[in-house]
């Protein structure tokens, strides 16, 4: 959202400079606000802001990014226009359709996106990587200087008519109305939605893989890159014919099908490329002569920007799922342009009216019995009775299918599956609690995004047993007990909260201090009905929320025996909890001869290796315990004890003296690809490699 809307701020800047100011002035103002942007480099967070522990974390963010980083971002934001402008007042013979730089620009930002991951962040380091960015955006303002120039020297010879008035072999409108503006908006706004829709979608639905964010992303702008071309490889007509029978195979392939994850995934993805493709073809073709260039951006801006706020604003407030990705699924209908219709036509308008928002009326309230959330019930009517409003088309049937589909996988497919009995979406993620019924009784199942946490039995003789990763004979419990070999009483530091099973490891002189960073997650695991592990077993319940980097240093220095550190789990690795600096910290808390246990349990990076890694680099000792399901065999209530890894690290002596005899744990051999990691240095891709080698 700050970066679509920094955008927007500077496509308006271009277009005032653009109207009002002549050439020779663009140039020695773009300059100006170039060179501004000098006075923020390097590039870093600015220093002071402390995340608010509870509240708007996304207004926080927003404004952390605008004093950090604002000031270049505004001006280099404002280039694309700009430079598409001056360019029409050269003699080039593409002049007079200066679009096709656009394909240009955003290549430029698709080959960058796929090189950082693999190129650049595994060989440089940050402060390494922010010294060449600064270089780079000194040189760009001599080059853009440079542009500037050749436009004014261009101008002043005469080569070319005034552009005011001259003929554009592009698409020109007899009048910028505001219908004109408004379908701009609206072919901006679906695919900008559908982008991150799409993702939310994969990562917490389907898989929850590091890097999948960035594929949706480049094929956005690659088909920017396509349709901005100076010839299109494809053209709406011919996409239009996909309408809206595609948007049925993503209802299915990203819902239905969601267990066959590539399947599902690889679905989705065409499909959202191909309505995107379609939108912004239509955008392209309906733009103006190069004179309106500048204001054709802002409203393509617009609808990106309205499109971000929708997903990442509004729909976490509305929603407790991720149904933004289904509503402008079935949006994207309304791209397709109107089909003339005899009998469409001979409907009065107040009759239309009435035709289409009675069925709504009706739905809304079939929807509303349900127990369905009522804005939800509200938003689907509603736009059942726009999409039918005025837009009786040839696809009709298939329109009324998408309808039918998009209704069953928010009403009747969850009648098929383990019933909900809580769900929250929070600023970080999707937190859902199914129950599950089993001879024994009721067990409730954590699901954070797609990874399953935690399970508990609702049986009131049964709810003390801690289970999945915390089972007893677990990694946790493993490690627990290698400790109290040594203290009866623990003061246990423990980053990660859950559902608060490891409080059942709790003795009566024991000081424990859980660190949490959502305040949904801990809301949850205080409340009995959903998960009772806190209510029954904590003796202080003492729960810090906010980063632990942050809330950690408001323990003791020296102060505790124990650190358990289990935030790896759910893929979407915080690299800065498991870093030099973050184990420096976590030193510092520690007794002399105080441990740290890390669970490393993860599907595909080598987090056991980053571990090792940095004990080497501190002068300490590692030990790494595997626990797999045929541990657990002939362990009651099995089938909800969790497989996992960890990797407790300490000082060698104290590793020997706690691990020395126990055959469970052993030496890690870390992956060649694996580095120290720093807070100025990590590489994701160098654990997946490391993950796929084992």
């Amino acid at each position: 959202v700050f970066f679509q809307a920094t955008l927007l701020a500077g496509y308006i800047y271009a277009h005032l400079l653009s109207k009002y100011v002549p050439l020779h002035w663009q140039v020695l103002v773009h300059g100006g606000a170039l060179s501004l942007g000098v006075f923020f480099l390097p590039l870093a967070i600015a220093t002071g802001w402390t995340p608010p522990a509870e509240g708007t974390q996304a207004g926080w963010l927003i404004a952390l990014f605008a004093v950090s980083i604002g000031a270049p971002f505004f001006a280099i934001s404002a280039n694309a226009p700009l430079l598409q402008r001056w360019f029409s007042h050269t003699d080039h013979p593409l002049a007079d359709n200066p679009y096709f730089l656009y394909a240009a620009s955003n290549a430029g930002s698709l080959i960058a996106l796929c090189l950082y991951p693999i190129l650049i962040e595994p060989m440089l380091r940050l402060q390494q990587q922010t010294a060449l960015w600064a270089n780079g955006y000194q040189a760009l303002i001599i080059i853009i200087l440079g542009a500037g120039l050749i436009g004014i020297l261009r101008q002043a010879t005469g080569l070319k008519m005034s552009p005011d008035t001259q003929s554009s072999a592009s698409v020109t409108l007899p009048a910028l109305d505001w219908p004109q503006r408004l379908l701009w908006i609206f072919l901006a706004f679906v695919p900008s939605s559908l982008m991150l829709g799409v993702t939310s979608h994969m990562t917490n639905n389907i898989a929850s893989a590091p890097f999948l964010w960035i594929i949706p992303l480049a094929l956005y702008l690659l088909t920017f890159v396509i349709v901005f071309a100076n010839r299109p490889l494809i053209t709406s007509e011919q996409l239009k014919r996909l309408f809206p029978a595609v948007i049925v195979i993503a209802f299915i392939g990203g819902f239905i099908l969601k267990t066959m994850v590539l399947l599902s995934i690889t679905v989705s993805l065409v499909c959202y490329f191909l309505i995107a493709l379609f939108c912004h073809a239509r955008l392209v073709e309906s733009r103006p002569a190069a004179t309106r260039l500048t204001e054709f951006y802002i409203w393509m801006s617009v609808g990106g920007v309205l499109g971000g706020m929708f997903n990442a604003l509004l729909a976490p407030v509305l929603f407790n799922g991720i149904y933004e990705y289904l509503l402008v699924l079935w949006l994207a209908d309304l791209a397709v342009p109107r089909a003339n219709n005899p009998i469409g036509d001979r409907i009065k308008k107040y009759k239309r009216l009435a035709f289409y928002a009675l069925p709504a009326f009706v739905l809304y309230h079939i929807l509303k019995s349900t127990g369905i959330d009522l804005r939800l019930a509200a938003i689907i009517s509603g736009l059942i009775f726009l999409t039918g409003l005025g837009r009786i088309r040839q696809q009709g049937r298939l329109v009324l299918i998408d309808m039918a589909i998009m209704i069953g996988l928010v009403l009747v497919l969850p009648r098929f599956l383990d019933p909900v009995v809580y769900k929250h979406r929070s600023f970080f993620s999707v937190i859902t609690v199914k129950k599950l019924d089993r001879p024994y009784g009721d067990v409730h199942k954590l699901i954070h995004g797609d990874t399953v946490h935690n399970f508990q039995l609702r049986d009131p003789a049964l709810q003390t047993i801690p289970l999945a990763y915390y089972a007893k004979g677990n990694t946790f419990e493993r490690a627990l007990t290698a400790v109290r070999a040594r203290h009866d009483n623990l003061n246990v530091a423990m980053i990660g909260l859950g559902a608060g099973a490891m409080a059942c490891y709790e003795k009566p002189r024991d000081n424990w201090t859980y660190f949490e960073i959502d305040p949904a997650v801990v809301n949850m695991a205080n409340d009995p009905m959903i998960f009772s592990y806190m209510a029954q077993c904590s003796i202080s319940a003492d729960i810090r929320i906010g980063d632990a980097r942050l809330t950690i240093s408001s323990l003791a220095p020296n102060s505790q025996d124990f650190l358990i550190i289990d935030a790896f789990t759910s893929d979407s690795i915080p690299s800065h909890l498991i870093t030099r600096e973050a184990l420096a910290l976590y030193q510092s808390r520690l007794k002399p001869d105080g441990v740290i246990f890390f669970h490393t349990s993860n599907r595909v990076a080598d987090v056991s290796s980053v571990v090792v890694r940095l004990a080497e680099d501190a002068g300490w000792a590692s030990r790494y315990i595997m626990r797999s399901a045929t541990d657990f065999m002939d362990t009651p209530y099995n089938e909800f004890i969790t497989p996992s890894t960890g990797v407790m690290v300490g000082r060698p002596a104290d590793i020997e003296a706690l691990l020395g005899d126990d055959r469970l744990w052993s030496p890690y051999d870390a992956s060649p690809y694996v580095g120290v990691w720093s807070d100025d240095y990590s590489s994701i891709i160098g654990t997946i490699r490391a993950q796929r080698a084992r």
